[in-house]
């Protein structure tokens, strides 16, 4: 007979067999792709490794850390809560993310072609590296290996990455193109940034209904409005091809100033989140350093985004901190 406390284990149910078998199949599925790269030429997968955009991909990974923060909590909470189950959701979040992003960027490298010849010289299309049609079947087997890789893992993650995928979508491709619509297109963003917070909330445990509404407005709205640098670099494309970003609308040095004025309203929202004497003068310096950035010329995108990155991971720290 079996001793009753191994009938109600997890183990002998087999829970514990079932998610682990998962998550094997979600890992090989995940490598699995890379066995056809030989098959692509190296000359195209240089140039999708090279055009892969990690900072944006690491900008929705960090969120999806936020969102799980906000659950724990503290340290203790988050140091009770880890185990291996919740570590290897977030790295299949992760990957996720990037096969999503491989997607994202071919539909809107198809899009922008024209802009892109401006603007973005660098881009595979541009070369002509590629055959657009074989580029495309390439961002549509990878949306379907993160597809599959999440549905694998989670529901919630699988919810997660149709939601950002969608959003990228509209944002991008036409008939909706949501871009070129000014403020509109960074709130489409703002949403995937918070579709993504809230599935790292639910990962970590939570529920959805209880994710904190003053998180959800702060990426909503000060956080997405920041976002508006990205398009800095890219203003005579945009022009020439008839996407309205700010600085097309407004010229460079007015847009500039409404992004200064964005970015500082998402560090002081934070800081009032945050509500810790001794945290205000460690976000008032992170501010001074990314509005330096914007206004340093030459203009350069890259220091501007790691800026960006690194205030919302030390937020994440920030928040943990806040209750030790």
């Amino acid at each position: 007979m079996v001793p009753r406390y191994l009938t109600q284990s997890p183990i002998f149910t087999g829970k514990i067999f079932l998610v682990s078998l998962n998550i094997i199949f979600a890992f090989i599925l995940s490598i699995l792709p890379l066995g056809f790269l030989p098959l692509i030429g190296t000359s195209v997968t240089r140039a999708l490794l090279g055009d892969l955009r990690l900072p944006r991909i690491l900008h929705y990974f960090i969120l999806s850390l936020l969102g799980c923060v906000l659950f724990f909590g503290s340290f203790e909470k988050l140091k009770q809560g880890l185990n291996m189950d919740l570590a290897l959701n977030f790295i299949l979040l992760f990957i996720c993310l990037v096969y999503a992003a491989v997607f994202a960027i071919v539909t809107n490298n198809i899009e922008d072609l024209e802009a892109d010849k401006i603007s973005n010289i660098d881009r595979p299309l541009v070369k002509g590296i590629i055959d657009r049609k074989k580029y495309l079947w390439i961002g549509i087997v990878c949306q379907i290996v993160a597809f599959a890789i999440a549905a694998l893992t989670d529901l919630n993650m699988l919810i997660g990455i149709a939601a950002i995928s969608l959003g990228y979508f509209v944002y991008s491709c036409q008939p909706f193109r949501l871009k070129r619509i000014p403020f509109l297109s960074k709130f489409i963003i703002g949403i995937n940034s918070f579709c993504v917070a809230v599935c790292g909330f639910v990962l970590a445990g939570g529920n959805m209904s209880e994710f904190p509404l003053l998180w959800a407005i702060y990426i909503l709205v000060p956080l997405a409005l920041s976002a508006n640098f990205i398009d800095l670099k890219d203003v005579e494309g945009d022009r020439a091809t008839g996407i309205k970003t700010l600085p097309v609308m407004f010229g460079e040095t007015k847009a500039r100033q409404l992004i200064v004025f964005f970015t500082v309203c998402s560090y002081v929202m934070a800081a009032i989140l945050l509500n810790v004497m001794w945290m205000y003068p460690l976000v008032a310096g992170a501010c001074v350093i990314h509005l330096w950035l914007l206004f340093r010329r030459p203009y350069n995108e890259k220091p501007v985004f790691f800026a960006y990155l690194f205030a919302i991971f030390a937020l994440n720290v920030l928040l943990l901190l806040k209750s030790t």
